[in-house]
């Protein structure tokens, strides 16, 4: 049995706050009546720093506890400090205009009790009745599907104000934002945290007052915070992709020129520029992948987690055969790189004027730099598997 906290943040909510806990009340009372794993359960209010009579309509109804911040510090601040002042258990929060229902307070303490979840989001798209709008839903179904792509698995809600979860899971959850995109920054960290998060469908109502939210402003800074923090630890998922995107844009700006003098068996002029960017796109493509692999490989070790392996590029890259050999191949590419110049570098030494053609410098300039650039990448990841004190693949081989 568990002892229940659940934090309301408020901030000139004057007009529907006493409703809403009056139900939140009802809501608790029949939760400790249904022993739902509950034997005790507490209401916080944080009121974070409204300006019209909000916290005395929280205080006048029996039971709740009201927190006053002196000024307003943002929704994510005042859950903290809601948490920090709670004492239960099991934590849960809810806005104060009206959205949640407090009824549904039951159906995630049931749902915790018999999952053992570390987390219990109420999803506002899991099958219930939504009345949000149209912009902000399809704004939510937009991050939900880019935090899915980035960690493998997600969540359809990744902003849902209202949630339960075990006190015990907040120290593993990274350093939470103070502003609306607490929610998203949370379901994003116990996602990549591994934590076990469930969802049940929950309806969700039209707020009273006016919204606090501005999709634009607030939309760009959720992205932000999806992309910063999931960057923290799968970043080869994003890099990965740009990475790869610079090689292929390479490959296919490289087409014509390669196409031409397979046709007309010469090379011209106008092709130097093409190829200096295709060589610029190549070795960076390189680079920003190789990048985002060790990235990844050092961020596990740093979370004393194993490396996300969630896309082909990672379960290409991340072998113990991969990691053994990728620097041997960079060393075979910076040397093919003088060896096709062989005639230029001997004509250059012996007398004093290289005769080859252009192109010949430019391929062989690019065929160094890729070689040089995997050689060093190569032996790095080799490096840090080594400190991880594994010296083996996320596969279970060894990888040195």
């Amino acid at each position: 049995m568990a002892k229940l906290s659940v934090v309301v943040p408020a901030i000139n909510e004057e007009r529907g706050i006493r409703s809403v806990l009056e139900r939140l009340s009802i809501s608790c009372r029949e939760l400790l009546a249904a022993q739902c794993g509950i034997e005790e359960a507490e209401i916080i209010v944080v009121d974070d720093g409204s300006t019209d009579r909000t916290a005395e309509a929280a205080g006048s109804v029996p039971g709740v506890r009201v927190l006053s911040l002196p000024e307003n510090r943002g929704y994510g601040a005042a859950l903290k400090a809601g948490f920090a002042s709670a004492g239960g258990e099991w934590l849960a929060f809810l806005d104060a205009d009206g959205t949640y229902p407090p009824e549904f307070l039951g159906d995630l303490a049931r749902a915790m009790r018999d999952t053992g979840a570390d987390i219990v989001v109420g999803s506002r798209f899991a099958g219930a009745g939504s009345r949000m709008p149209l912009v902000r839903r399809a704004g939510n179904r937009f991050f939900a599907r880019l935090l899915g792509w980035i960690i493998g698995r997600g969540v359809s809600d990744t902003a849902s104000g209202m949630r339960m979860f075990k006190r015990s899971v907040l120290p593993r959850l990274d350093v939470l934002p103070d502003g609306l995109n607490f929610t998203p920054a949370m379901s994003a960290s116990a996602l990549l945290q591994r934590l076990d998060i469930r969802e049940i469908g929950m309806p969700y109502d039209e707020r009273v007052g006016r919204s606090k939210l501005n999709p634009v402003v607030d939309g760009l800074r959720f992205l932000w915070t999806i992309l910063s923090t999931a960057h923290r630890y799968n970043p080869l998922k994003v890099f990965g992709a740009l990475g790869i995107a610079a090689l292929l844009a390479g490959l296919a700006y490289g087409a014509g020129p390669v196409a031409y003098y397979v046709g007309a068996r010469r090379v011209e002029d106008w092709m130097i520029y093409r190829l200096v960017a295709v060589m610029v796109l190549e070795v960076a493509g390189i680079n920003i992948a190789f990048f985002g692999l060790v990235a990844n490989v050092v961020l596990a070790a740093a979370h004393r987690t194993p490396p996300f392996t969630n896309s082909l590029l990672a379960r290409a890259l991340l072998k113990p055969w991969f990691i053994r050999h990728v620097w041997a191949a960079g060393v075979v590419l910076m040397f093919l790189g003088p060896a096709i110049n062989w005639r230029g570098i001997w004509t250059y030494f012996s007398e004093g004027k290289v005769w080859l053609h252009w192109s010949y410098t430019v391929t062989g300039a690019l065929l160094f730099l890729l070689g040089l650039s995997i050689a060093l990448w190569g032996s790095l990841v080799r490096v840090v598997y080594g400190i991880r004190g594994e010296i083996q693949g996320p596969e279970g081989g060894r990888a040195a």
